[in-house]
């Protein structure tokens, strides 16, 4: 500990004027008089609705820093000139906008200003890794229900499908129902994702992942996802980073906008009683220029497309009775809120201050096919998160600025059929050898997750080539989780910790203008300690008196290299290399743990049964990224990206044996699995001009794993084989046309490998060796705007799977198909598993309203 104290007091000291924390883009360029062309000093270049800006050196040179992602119009102001603006400047995070300004004398007081729409540029030369970022603006384009959708539209990234039914899977199926972001990137296995929201970390250590689903449209300025060699500002991630920032400008003309759809249209065979509704304010406080806010809200719920039956009398293994119509009940359900509000004050040109915040919850349902017939015997899921956080930015001069921030993000997750536990012994339990009639799922849990965050960070510009930078963050995190047997009610696992992270990294981007060179150079340090007791010897866990000691504290560093070259004016070749560590999430460091009353300590439970018990001392997870890529322009508004990458992943979390000194066998959870992915990524963009956009991604890859499943052990510790969500090819693309009469359209497509399966005959010695059918989507949607009363607005209808295709998500191995196995005992009604298919069409209308 002594260790990390003096190297973050090295940091702090003086000379820290000299470091950087980039978590927005750059703003840079030169000013010239319109006619005589000489360079002006002391111009004033201002970001539009923001407290931003800066001036220019004697060589008219200006640099704007820690620019929040999103569009700006920026303008260049000086007495005697007319003011010159650029209009729709995009911003992207740790990336450099230029812009020259050329401001003509101005003649005659109130003369007009020069504006000009700004495009920027199709090769952004200093990127040294893939960023795919998109703007409000942009997220409006694509035909989307839930912000997830516009996730898994990108390359690289694929949505999380189960490919077996809950009930086969290890321990049941219990922990099916736990929380995770249902995604993939690169290859990755789930909850491999930091999630940023304005810069704060909203990453769920105890369970992973994130729930991005009710964020809403209106509140989003852009949405940027990392899933290359990102670099060592971000830590804690082996896979990619989402950085969701939300609005951030003051309007002192308040801004108001609603949107609305549904698919209840009376067309039940287009519909899963889907309604959602979002409204969005912002504008200054009264009479105070200086003080912006806002606030949004949506509301979204559906029942989705499986649905659970009860049956007036008893019900066959065919699921059939004749003596009356059953009650249909969702069980693939979902319902969410999101509320979120953020004040922003600026207190001089120099201060800043922000307080935001959010309240999230959801309510969700896991279908399980054992209990088609007996819904409400299945767990319900809920999910509530909230943030409060405090950012406090001090300009130290033209180039240097501090940044502080605060922060208290919360996550509880309850998992259970009843909250009471004498409701469990009301319902015996009962079934068939295909249904539930009665009684429970074996599922209960409680968690609760608390992250209390400070952070420090300082970038300067140092020169025109240095951008130096440093950073520190300290979590005090909070792990609380209580599962049980429903049975009884006895304890499987309790406890509550409170482990501690502390992070930091240096970086320095350099940029050499004279030969286009760019080079990101970082090295980050992550402290962990997990603040727990262990077992000296495993083996004795069934001995309640055998000695305990404080598990390890844990020191990685880990470099970053990024470089980048343009290829004359329409293409630049860029190389990417780092090291990526991840501390597993906290169940699975505490997997097994109970409050021992009789000793006042938490120890392995030696009772728990089908579960495994973490290993005394657990490593990071780690990976190697490598990625080339090259970008490169068509023509004035088309670019092509191309990327290789390479990913090598050690020390993942997986189950093997042991004995205890009684000789029993112990499954034990530890760093024993390990993967490797390698793959090609193909990314086309026209951007929006001459009425209409496209882009079309292409994802080539191969993922190879040891296991796909958590506790579930290795058939051969020695070999990979495909992950269960390995999709060699993947076509994704969207075309959006918007003519001058307010008529427009917007169609997406998709196309990817079916998942891997297991064949029945020959299966356990080549796992995953043969695919289900491929996947297909198409979704379009139908728009007019027009304005009415000074305000615009836009009527739209959206039709989901446009063909009513029905994908087959998983086959039966002994069968080769969806919907029946090779085994003449059990009935079709028990193997057609609605969960082996997509959904079917749906038609959503609604409306958008702003002024």
């Amino acid at each position: 500990m002594k260790r990390i104290l003096l190297f973050i007091v090295f940091i702090l000291l003086p000379g820290a004027e000299s470091l950087l924390a980039q978590s927005g883009g750059k703003i840079v360029g030169q000013v010239f008089d319109a006619e005589t062309g000489e360079v002006l000093v002391g111009c004033n270049i201002l970001v539009k609705g923001t407290s931003l800006g800066a001036a220019t050196d004697k060589d008219g040179y200006f640099y704007v820093l820690n620019v929040p992602p999103g569009i700006y119009d920026v303008s260049a102001v000086m007495i005697g000139y007319a003011e010159d603006v650029r209009q729709g400047v995009k911003i992207v995070s740790n990336l450099t906008v230029r812009l020259e300004f050329r401001p003509r004398p101005e003649l005659l007081v109130g003369e007009a200003i020069t504006v000009e729409a700004f495009r920027n540029p199709l090769v952004q030369k200093d990127l040294t890794y893939k960023i795919q970022a998109v703007t409000s603006d942009e997220i409006s384009r694509i035909p989307i229900t839930t912000i997830n959708d516009l996730l898994v539209q990108q390359a690289g990234i694929t949505r999380q499908i189960n490919t077996s039914p809950i009930s086969s899977l290890p321990v049941f199926g219990q922990f099916a129902t736990i929380p995770t972001d249902g995604l993939h990137f690169r290859g990755g296995r789930e909850n491999e994702t930091l999630y940023l929201f304005d810069g704060i970390n909203v990453s769920d250590a105890l369970w992973g992942g994130y729930s991005i689903d009710p964020i809403g449209e209106f509140t989003i300025s852009s949405l940027e996802t990392f899933s290359g060699t990102f670099e060592p500002r971000y830590g804690d991630a082996m896979s990619g980073v989402v950085n969701i920032a939300s609005y951030d400008k003051i309007d002192i003309t308040p801004r108001f906008k609603v949107k609305m759809f549904t698919d209840n249209h009376g067309i039940d065979a287009a519909s899963q009683n889907t309604n959602s509704g979002e409204v969005f304010l912002s504008g200054t406080l009264p009479s105070v220029k200086n003080v912006g806010f806002i606030v949004s809200h949506r509301s979204y719920s559906t029942d989705g497309y499986i649905n659970g039956y009860i049956y007036p009398e008893y019900v066959n293994s065919e699921g059939t009775d004749k003596s009356g119509k059953p009650k249909i009940v969702p069980m693939q359900y979902s319902d969410t809120q999101f509320s979120f509000g953020k004040m922003i004050w600026n207190i001089n040109e120099v201060l800043s201050f922000s307080l935001g915040g959010y309240y999230a919850k959801a309510n969700r349902g896991v279908y399980n096919h054992y209990f088609k017939y007996n819904p409400y015997g299945t767990p319900r899921v809920n999910l509530e998160d909230n943030l409060l956080y405090a950012k406090l930015k001090y300009i130290l001069n033209n180039s240097t600025y501090l940044s502080l921030s605060a922060a208290n993000y919360n996550r509880n997750f309850r998992s259970r059929v009843f909250d009471n536990a004498a409701y469990y012994d009301i319902r015996p339990q009962n079934g068939t050898a295909e249904f539930s009639i009665s009684g429970e799922d074996w599922v209960y849990f409680n968690t609760h997750f608390n992250r209390g965050e400070v952070s420090a960070d300082i970038f300067t510009q140092l020169d025109k080539i240095h951008s130096l930078g440093a950073g520190i963050t300290y979590d005090q995190l909070r792990t609380k989780l209580a599962r049980k047997n429903p049975d009884g009610f006895g304890v499987l696992e309790d406890y509550d910790y409170k482990p501690v992270e502390i992070s930091g990294y240096l970086s320095d981007k350099m940029e050499f203008d004279d030969m286009g060179l760019i080079v990101n150079l970082g090295l980050r340090f992550d402290y962990i300690d997990p603040a727990r007791d262990v077992l000296l010897d495993l083996r004795s866990v069934s001995d309640l008196e055998a000695p305990l000691e404080k598990a390890d504290k844990i020191l990685y560093v880990t470099p970053r290299i990024g470089l980048s070259f343009p290829i004359l004016e329409k293409a630049a070749v860029r190389f990417g290399y780092g090291h990526y560590y991840q501390y597993p999430d906290y169940f699975k460091i505490y997997q097994g743990t109970f409050y021992l009353d009789s000793k006042n300590v938490y120890r392995p439970n030696p009772q728990l049964e089908n579960t495994p018990l973490s290993d005394r001392q657990v490593k990071p997870e780690k990976t190697i990224n490598y990625e080339v890529g090259i970008q490169t322009r068509i023509s004035d508004d088309i670019a092509f990206d191309i990327s290789a990458f390479y990913r090598k992943t050690s020390n993942l979390i997986g189950v093997s044996l042991n004995k205890t000194q009684t000789q029993e066998i112990i499954s034990v959870l530890g760093n024993v699995d390990y993967a490797t992915v390698k793959g090609l990524e193909f990314s086309l963009k026209k951007h929006f001009t001459k009425n209409f956009s496209a882009f079309l991604n292409y994802t080539l890859s191969k993922t190879l794993v040891s296991t796909s499943i958590l506790f579930e052990r290795a058939t051969d510790e020695a070999r990979t084989f495909p992950a269960n969500w390995d999709q060699p090819h993947f076509f994704s693309g969207n075309l959006y046309f918007e003519f001058d009469n307010g008529f427009g359209f917007a169609v997406y497509g998709s196309a990817s490998s079916g998942f891997p399966y297991t064949p029945a005959s020959g299966g356990r010695f080549n796992p995953n060796s043969e695919r289900s059918p491929w996947i297909h989507s198409l979704d379009l949607n139908l728009f007019k705007k027009f304005k009415y009363l000074g305000m615009n607005q836009e009527l739209f209808i959206q039709i989901l799977n446009v063909p009513n295709r029905r994908n087959v998500w998983w086959v039966y191995g002994d069968s080769g198909i969806a919907g029946d196995d090779a085994n003449p005992a059990t009935s079709h009604d028990y193997t057609n598993n609605p969960a082996m298919y997509g959904p079917g069409r749906v038609i959503q209308i609604g409306f958008k309203l702003w002024n």
